[in-house]
């Protein structure tokens, strides 16, 4: 760990800005439970991406026995940029037939996460696995009830990632549930998470996603609202609005 510190060079001056943007650090807007922890030092994300390629002293190992030490770097380190070049490393294209063997190395990454980047890396890499291992799903089912909102999020973030990315996309009849259940979450993260879960089941089954919207189109949030209805032709999403101002009247 302390050579990939070493190769970044420590803080920046951009430190205190991305953590705020990614860490949310600013108590006046965000509730504790969606503040990072993280020690942020502000990083490009080149720079970082430059890190994970970088040769190191254990580069000479093979992709498999590297696992666990980038696996652990991603585990045990406090620092935000740190992290982010050990999920760099694991999400690099050529390693998918690792993360796919090392799937449970991959679910559990989830107790690290808690801002929002770190979290769609994540999803990226959980919805490639679902896509192949669909018995997956009843993790995501158990995440979707946690009490830690990064997992809620993940449970619905982490089906699709980018539905246009999917092969064979899991069916919006299966998903949407998930999503309902997450309809009243008082997370600002896990908001964000319904609204873009609910544009990429547009993309999947936009007569079910629709349908579903107009049922709820009250309980849906403002934070899960824009994304929610992305897709929508103008004349639809205006009439929808309307039905949201009735519903607060």
């Amino acid at each position: 760990m302390k050579e990939i510190e070493k190769f970044l060079g420590g803080p920046t001056k951009n430190s205190e800005f991305l953590a705020r943007y990614i860490g949310a650090r600013n108590p006046k807007d965000r509730r504790p439970d969606e503040q990072s922890r993280l020690t942020y030092w502000g990083l490009p994300v080149p720079a970082q991406r430059k890190c994970a390629k970088a040769k190191f002293s254990f580069s000479h190992l093979s992709d498999d026995e590297q696992w666990p030490i980038w696996h652990s770097i991603w585990r045990e380190s406090p620092i935000y940029d740190v992290k982010s070049v050990a999920m760099f490393w694991i999400s690099d294209p050529k390693r998918k037939s690792l993360r796919l063997e090392r799937y449970k190395d991959v679910t559990a990454m989830i107790s690290e996460v808690d801002n929002w980047a770190h979290s769609d890396s994540l999803s990226a890499i959980l919805a490639e696995i679902l896509e192949v291992r669909p018995s997956l799903f009843d993790l995501y089912l158990k995440w979707n009830r946690s009490k830690n909102p990064w997992c809620r999020r993940q449970s619905i973030v982490g089906i699709y990632n980018y539905a246009r990315l999917r092969k064979n996309p899991m069916p919006a009849e299966k998903s949407i549930p998930l999503v309902e259940n997450l309809l009243e979450d008082p997370h600002f993260y896990v908001q964000r998470g319904v609204g873009w879960t609910l544009r990429e089941i547009d993309r999947v089954n936009s007569k079910l996603q629709r349908a579903f919207v107009r049922e709820n189109v009250r309980r849906i949030h403002p934070i899960a609202w824009f994304a929610t209805t992305e897709l929508y032709p103008t004349e639809l999403r205006k009439k929808l609005v309307q039905l949201r101002k009735i519903g607060r009247g």
